[in-house]
């Protein structure tokens, strides 16, 4: 499920095509229709799904208020609901899909998460390992790369997870290797970091998981970490917060 440019799912077609036999992106869907990822898609001939969530669905920061956020939450559940539906028929027909890759920039409720749960993940530029005080996530949210340098933190790295209804709360799966934020960042340097990030910690992270899942060498554990997320077994043994911790060239 792809919103903006493709890096990760030319990560998951160049995966494909260096082992056909064990990878296969059979279905790439979008919440609109020029996002640059379906151009990816489309390139290789892949099957591609489109639709404008923001014409039925409206913007989820212009609805302000109790009342109006209702009414946008139920709108994109039913979005989502209808999309698991027509996903269901697609499976019926082609076969079982395996994996949900997201990187998608709206919010999942409903039937969708049911339906996959356990099987979705995202990749998120934060490193979701780190915790307040109190236990929560602190670089959840749409720019985590802004908030790392605004706390004054050296080096950024990518989280894979499993998705859930919480907001950048599942499992950690896997962490990409980190990438150092030069001395004296700034907040406007986050969007240049971040596309760097892409390409040294996303890409790195992706792979590892998907492989993960392909080789069923993931497990969760009953215990839990103090942000309440469960522990993930990697091979049987369990993991720190953050899962699969990548290095550079690893």
């Amino acid at each position: 499920m792809v919103s903006a440019t493709g890096a990760n799912l030319s990560t998951l077609i160049s995966m494909e095509r260096a082992e056909p036999d064990r990878f296969q992106v059979a279905l790439v869907a979008s919440h609109g229709e020029r996002a640059k990822a379906l151009d990816v898609a489309r390139a290789h001939g892949v099957e591609t799904w489109t639709g404008d969530f923001d014409a039925r669905c409206g913007i989820a920061s212009r609805a302000t208020g109790p009342a109006a956020r209702a009414d946008y939450r139920r709108r994109a559940r039913s979005w989502h609901d209808g999309l698991s539906a027509r996903m269901a028929a697609w499976e019926a027909e082609h076969g079982e899909l395996d994996l949900i890759v997201l990187a998608y920039h709206r919010w999942i409720e409903g039937d969708l998460l049911d339906r996959y749960h356990g099987r979705m993940v995202n990749q998120h530029p934060g490193d979701l390992s780190v915790l307040d005080p109190d236990g929560h996530r602190v670089l959840i949210g749409n720019d985590p790369v802004t908030a790392a340098i605004a706390l004054g933190h050296s080096a950024t790295r990518t989280s894979c997870f499993l998705v859930d209804a919480s907001p950048d709360g599942g499992a950690v799966l896997c962490q990409g290797p980190p990438l150092v934020l030069p001395r004296g960042s700034t907040p406007p340097d986050s969007r240049a970091h971040e596309l760097e990030q892409k390409r040294v910690s996303d890409r790195p992270a992706l792979e590892w998981t998907v492989r993960a899942f392909a080789s069923a060498s993931l497990a969760l554990s009953d215990r839990t970490h103090p942000d309440g997320s469960r522990v993930v077994r990697v091979n049987g043994t369990d993991t720190a917060l953050g899962g699969r911790r990548l290095t550079a060239g690893a």
